[in-house]
């Protein structure tokens, strides 16, 4: 593989095998670190094999690897990580194929209901319009009524809730003012 179509290619399947193995993790109800780091690695080796096979520069294949470990290191060890472990089975609405768009689509200890976006947020302009996209995805999602979406950025280690719009949630009902003129 041409090492500037690798260097583009990469990241994302790196993406995609991290986002895949902690949906299975969410699935089974077992997220140990381990086992999510190893399933990524596995996912990302198979995934390079089938884009690349003629093989990748080793350094450009290290290197990605080595970012998938501290990446998921940071998600296991974060708080995100932590409560999405404790979620009971029933918790888990839908993972996956049947998230889409989604990662995940989780219950919180109150009811209410989150999609779950696991990404490698850009630090660029693009950065507003995938969140604007997440908000909208969510705000028209139509198995479950969502409450909002928490999207983890693997590359900073921070989650952000992206709140579905309150006029979807909590219609605020205005009455209709009488006019002020007289009818005569």
């Amino acid at each position: 593989m041409d090492p500037l179509l690798a260097v583009s290619r990469l990241p994302k399947l790196a993406q995609n095998a991290m986002r895949a193995s902690v949906v299975d993790a969410l699935e089974r109800g077992r997220m140990t670190p381990r086992a999510v780091i190893n399933d990524a690695l596995m996912r990302f080796e198979r995934d390079v094999q089938s884009e690349a096979p003629d093989g990748v520069r080793p350094a450009l294949l290290f290197s990605e690897r080595d970012r998938i470990v501290r990446e998921l290191r940071g998600f296991i060890d974060g708080r995100l990580a932590t409560r999405l472990a404790a979620l009971r089975h029933r918790d888990v609405f839908a993972t996956g194929g049947r998230a889409a768009p989604f990662d995940a689509i989780v219950r919180n200890r109150f009811g209410h209901a989150y999609a779950i976006v696991l990404r490698r947020i850009p630090r660029d302009g693009s950065r507003l319009d995938l969140i604007r996209r997440i908000a909208k995805a969510a705000e028209h999602y139509g198995r479950v009524r969502l409450s909002g979406a928490v999207l983890y950025d693997f590359a900073s280690g921070s989650a952000r809730l992206i709140p579905v719009c309150a006029e979807r949630t909590n219609p605020i009902r205005v009455p209709a003012r009488a006019s002020r003129r007289s009818v005569a």
